[in-house]
């Protein structure tokens, strides 16, 4: 354990994952209020995680530095959004675009704020709505509830009818429970399997379960011994393996999936050529868009934006959300860690300017019995 770190009038320690734990007092609901609000399933239905972003600024205020320096970072890539905007070509949706990264710009200081305060806390309270999002989950996978033209919910129903699949855009936020939240080690248990259940046959993300697999056995794996670190690595490259062999017959859907995404990818890679200046914000292939709403977004998202803003300009907004990582924690290795998680789910995923997947990424890798 470092050193207490101190914060206004409170007293703050570090666990060893190098995020701090707050001792003492108490913190206020309005910091915590956007964090959560991203996990709120029901109003999530309904209203975009975006739309609190403005009244969360208003209840966070003014800060502490760290805040404040945050908001300096987001101002910095607010200004490389802007230069493109104002720069490359315009179309369409140019404008959607470029707002809806300005608000997920913005919403990033007041997480990292909140997980600065009492990380630990923020686990605790996402981890009750989660498990309230998996029963809603559960309700709405046996129900004849019309579900239709509801936002930020995929609801997939096969040609017989029947519900094979609900995920909803803070589905991520299950992949970070915090299990010591109940004392009772029944309670443990059943949390672990219903929100495995949830994920695995309802949300059906092979990411969300992956990421929900290490960032539950990854501490106590590195505290494990050299043998045990052998064992475990041996038997993931065999699983992996018998994966990519196996897959189209293990899992259909999953492998079409990939297909579609290395479909995206040709034809993406096949557009930069000698491109350096980016095509600019809301560029889209007709052939690529599943949503008319948001056509310019597409499963390789990372892959997308090189093309829609160019190099230079994603390198340095890159770098900046780099800053943002770091910035939440005092253990630098954690914090490129979860950037570089990060960037790999935006790579083959739509999810980079969301903010229930920034929260996510930002709390992973965090130890259970941290105190």
């Amino acid at each position: 354990m470092s050193a207490p770190l101190t914060h206004a009038n409170t007293v703050l320690e570090e666990n060893d994952a190098g995020d701090p734990i707050r001792v003492g007092t108490t913190v206020p609901w309005r910091i915590l209020a956007f964090p959560l609000l991203t996990n709120l399933w029901p109003i999530l239905l309904f209203v975009s995680q975006k739309a609190f972003v403005i009244p969360a600024l208003v209840l966070t205020g003014a800060g502490d530095t760290g805040y404040r320096r945050d908001l300096l970072i987001a101002a910095a890539m607010s200004c490389v959004g802007l230069i493109v905007y104002a720069l490359q070509y315009g179309n369409s949706y140019d404008q959607a675009h470029l707002i809806g990264f300005l608000l997920f710009v913005v919403s990033m200081p007041t997480i990292n704020y909140a997980i600065r305060l009492d990380a630990e806390k923020l686990r605790r309270f996402l981890t009750y709505l989660t498990l309230f999002n998996t029963a809603m989950g559960f309700f709405l996978l046996f129900s004849n509830i019309d579900l239709y033209g509801l936002r930020g919910l995929n609801r997939v129903v096969g040609t017989d009818g029947i519900t094979a699949r609900i995920y909803f855009e803070s589905s991520s936020l299950a992949a970070v429970i915090l299990l010591t939240t109940f004392k009772r080690r029944w309670l443990q248990i059943f949390t672990i399997v219903a929100v495995f259940a949830f994920t695995l046959l309802i949300a059906k993300s092979v990411v969300i379960v992956m990421l929900l697999g290490l960032n539950l056995i990854l501490p106590y794996l590195l505290r494990s011994s050299l043998g045990i670190k052998f064992f475990v690595t041996v038997v993931a490259i065999i699983t992996f393996t018998v994966l990519y062999i196996y897959l189209p017959i293990i899992r259909p859907d999953v492998y079409l999936s990939l297909k579609v995404k290395q479909f995206q990818l040709d034809i993406i890679t096949g557009s930069l050529g000698d491109l350096w200046s980016g095509w600019g914000w809301g560029t889209f292939y007709p052939q690529l868009a599943s949503d008319p709403d948001q056509p310019y977004q597409v499963e390789m998202q990372l892959p997308m934006l090189l093309l829609q803003l160019g190099p230079i300009a994603l390198l340095s907004i890159v770098t900046l959300m780099l800053m943002m990582f770091l910035s939440s924690t005092h253990n630098r290795i954690m914090g490129f860690a979860r950037f570089a998680v990060y960037l790999l789910i935006g790579f083959n995923n739509p999810w980079l300017f969301v903010p229930s997947w920034f929260l996510t990424c930002q709390l992973l890798f965090r130890y259970d019995n941290a105190r």
